[in-house]
């Protein structure tokens, strides 16, 4: 269970303020302060790859794909999270320099610290996004990519990769790339 930073109850405003200032990442749950953990070199190199792979497969179809400092905004206005990877097609905007609204795919990679933050906390609030398409958890101390999907009547659902030579389809997404691709780090 994490931590609040302090007592305090910030407004939206003063949150986006206060991470300006900050030389720490925090994110912003019901106006309290939780600040981001560090993470293993594992994590971080496994989050590059999946960066490096969306750019490749999603920037050609007018993607943008952001990774560890941008936000992403919970519907009700009351969360912020910093996802490890997540693309968009969200025109920029002076509204949306720091907070983006309509993200499609959002990936996490797992800690010790974040599992089940990431597995339960985030999958509640993530799957709340309309625009959200893809929902990707990866265990990066075994091979276990866990997909989760919204089909065509908003209902979620998840597949999960074990082997490394599995293909990892977003076929909404047109995309796919090998299990393998991401756990080479």
């Amino acid at each position: 269970m994490r931590n609040a930073v302090n007592d305090k109850i910030y407004t939206v405003e003063e949150y986006i303020q206060y991470e300006l200032k900050s030389d720490r990442r925090h994110e912003f749950i019901n106006g309290q302060l939780f600040e981001m953990p560090g993470e293993k070199d594992i994590n971080n190199q496994m989050a590059g790859l999946i960066y490096i792979l969306l750019i490749q497969f999603l920037k050609s179809k007018g993607y943008q794909i952001y990774n560890h400092d941008v936000k992403v905004a919970i519907p009700d206005g009351r969360k912020f999270y910093y996802p490890d990877v997540f693309a968009t097609k969200e025109e920029k905007s002076p509204d949306n320099q720091y907070i983006k609204y309509k993200p499609e795919i959002i990936v996490e990679v797992v800690s010790e610290s974040t599992q089940v933050t990431d597995y339960v906390d985030k999958y509640i609030d993530y799957i709340k996004i309309a625009s959200l398409r893809y929902y990707i958890i990866i265990e990066p101390e075994t091979v276990l990519v866990t997909v989760y999907e919204k089909d065509e009547t908003g209902n979620w659902f998840a597949r999960k990769y074990t082997n490394i030579n599995d293909a990892v389809k977003l076929e909404k997404l047109q995309t796919e790339f090998l299990v393998k691709d991401i756990y080479s780090a």
